[in-house]
């Protein structure tokens, strides 16, 4: 008999807490739908905040299909890349543009929440670039005699730099 009760009153307290749940979750989503609805000024209109959420989603998406068209990707014999690597280069332009608005132009901007507008043509310029940038990243990676050559580039440019201001005009002896 004892064991009915201790089984009564822990479904009582099951119950509880999952109707708890349920109201802290159905809170925050409303709190969610109250700050997406806020009204924003863009160009005369009063547009809600989950339209450019939306709109810079969409801009990510146009800039990793715009990348798939770029020169980069051609093999000599103009062929296309396979369909798997055509996928993960649009994903890869995709996270790149979403992650560049929502993460990077924060992290750079001295507000916390930077302009709308710069945001989505954030998500577009590094949708489009990004996985040209993470191509040439991963052959830079892979190829030992590109990295002595961009080291040599660096270490060039930064002494031409230095000698600018140590007043030999520019590497001149």
């Amino acid at each position: 008999m004892q064991h009915k009760i201790e089984a009564a009153k822990m479904t009582v307290g099951l119950i509880i807490g999952s109707s708890v749940s349920m109201l802290s979750a159905s809170g925050s989503a409303i709190a969610l739908t109250e700050q997406l609805n806020a009204p924003h000024k863009f160009l005369y209109l009063n547009l809600p905040m989950w339209m450019f959420f939306s709109a810079i989603f969409a801009l990510s998406i146009i800039g990793s299909v715009a990348s798939l068209f770029t020169d980069i990707y051609k093999d000599n014999g103009f062929k296309t890349l396979p369909i798997s690597h055509q996928i993960l280069h649009f994903i890869g332009g995709f996270l790149s543009g979403i992650i560049g608005a929502f993460v990077l132009l924060p992290a750079f901007t001295q507000t916390q929440s930077p302009p709308l507008e710069i945001m989505m043509v954030t998500a577009l310029a590094l949708s489009s670039s990004g996985v040209v940038l993470l191509n040439n990243w991963g052959e830079l990676k892979r190829d030992e005699k590109l990295q002595q050559s961009v080291r040599q580039l660096i270490i060039s440019r930064i002494t031409w730099f230095v000698d600018i201001f140590t007043n030999n005009k520019g590497g001149d002896k």
